[in-house]
């Protein structure tokens, strides 16, 4: 290999080196029926708890297959949340909430006051389960009797298929004809960009190239002499 070829193939290889982009990932919302500025209705919710042991579970079906990464959710203390309570993302059973593919604990003290608006609840997923884009999803709440919470209605119209427990989950009735409550699925991708030359990569090659020529040059006079 000649000294020349050497050059040009270092400087191939840095140029490369620069040019290669770095995976990123990015965040989307693969659903949500909260109005603008995480809107909800505020004087109204399902009921989660209570003496009849009351479950709540809307379901979605993600825009695009992701890796679910957090869901905020409208959840308020209507007159006693001593107990912790139960959120989870579960899997589809015959239009029904299935198995668990994620669950959170949450103290019933952290809740805002019924009929406030409250800053909705963020839950960011540790597990972050795959979920893909056209597959039905369900997200579920449940309680001990002795809490009495509130899942806020959501306000833009969203009617889709809600369930009713009133065993604490063990059993669903879907649908329950009840409004769903307020809720937004978040989910990250993996993004490649189209590779660029960076600046510096050009400045590489650039000053490869005067050197290849300058090389070139001094030889081409030596042979003349």
């Amino acid at each position: 290999m000649t000294h020349r070829s050497r050059i040009l193939m270092s400087i191939g290889i840095l140029t490369l080196l620069f040019a290669v982009p770095a995976v990123s990932r990015a965040d989307s919302v693969l659903f949500s029926n909260f109005g603008a500025g995480f809107s909800y209705n505020t004087g109204i919710g399902n009921v989660v708890g209570f003496d009849n042991n009351f479950a709540q579970g809307d379901t979605f079906t993600p825009t695009a297959g992701a890796d679910f990464s957090s869901l905020d959710i409208a959840l308020s203390c209507f007159s006693a949340c001593p107990d912790n309570l139960s959120v989870s993302l579960d899997a589809n059973k015959g239009g029904t909430p299935g198995a668990a593919l994620e669950s959170f604990s949450v103290s019933g003290a952290s809740l805002g006051v019924f009929g406030n608006n409250n800053p909705p609840l963020v839950l960011n997923s540790v597990l972050m389960p795959l979920l893909t884009a056209g597959t039905q999803y369900w997200i579920t709440v449940s309680s001990d009797p002795n809490d009495s919470i509130a899942w806020n209605l959501n306000s833009t119209g969203d009617t889709s298929s809600e369930a009713n427990s009133t065993d604490g989950g063990t059993t669903w009735f879907a649908p329950s004809g009840l409004t769903p409550g307020a809720y937004q699925v978040n989910g990250t991708t993996l993004v490649s960009p189209v590779p660029e030359l960076s600046t510096l990569s050009l400045m590489l090659l650039a000053l490869g190239l005067v050197l290849v020529m300058r090389k070139s040059t001094a030889q081409g006079l030596r042979q003349a002499r």
